[in-house]
Parts: structure tokens; sequence; C-alpha cells
């Protein structure tokens, strides 16, 4: 445990640490979608430029692996250097199951 920061403290970095990174995940894969569902009505072969809309999924489902890679480096570091009670077996699992169901719909809507 790191004697540098109190745990209220500590807590409060992890805490904010892990929203900001959740809300970039949720706010970019959401905005993603609702670009793609608009303009995929008008001309599906291409939607964003000469991007096409399974160029775009495949990206989106990268971003979301990156993310989730993220997320997971930056909860370990917290728990090793700080917090050693959180970012625990249920919270890798909520993260592993959103980045996995994030990524099963942008191949969805690659398919």
């Amino acid at each position: 445990m790191n004697p540098e920061k109190s745990v209220p403290d500590s807590f409060k970095t992890y805490e904010d640490g892990k929203h900001r990174r959740y809300q970039l995940l949720f706010t970019v894969n959401g905005g993603a979608f609702a670009v793609a569902k608009l303009l995929a009505d008008r001309d599906p072969s291409h939607i964003l430029g000469n991007l096409t809309l399974r160029q775009v999924s495949i990206g989106m489902s990268l971003f979301t692996l990156v993310m989730s890679t993220d997320i997971f480096m930056f909860g370990e570091k917290m728990r090793k250097t700080y917090l050693r009670d959180a970012f625990s077996w249920q919270g890798k699992t909520v993260l592993i199951l959103i980045g996995a169901i994030m990524c099963a719909g942008w191949i969805l809507v690659a398919r």
C-alpha cells in the first residue's frame, strides 16, 4: 500500500478515473452507433465518407477492446498501488461482460 495517499483520497482517485474511462467507452460507442444508424438508413454502402458499415463496426470493436483493456489495467494498478479491496472479481466480471456485449453488438452490425 502506498503511504502517500489516504484511503479516502485513493478511493476518490480510483472512482474518478474509473468513471471517466467508462464514460468515454459508453459515449463513443453510443455516439458511433447513433451516427452509423442514421447514416446507414440513407446510404448503407458508405456511411462515413468512404467507410463502410463493416469497417466502422470493426473499428468500434477494436476501440471497445482497447478501452476495456485500459480500464482493466487502470483497475489493477489502483488495486496494487492504493486500494487492495478495489477492482475485485466482481468488477472484472462486469467489465469483461460489458466489453464482450459491446463487441458482440458491433460484430452483429457488421454482418
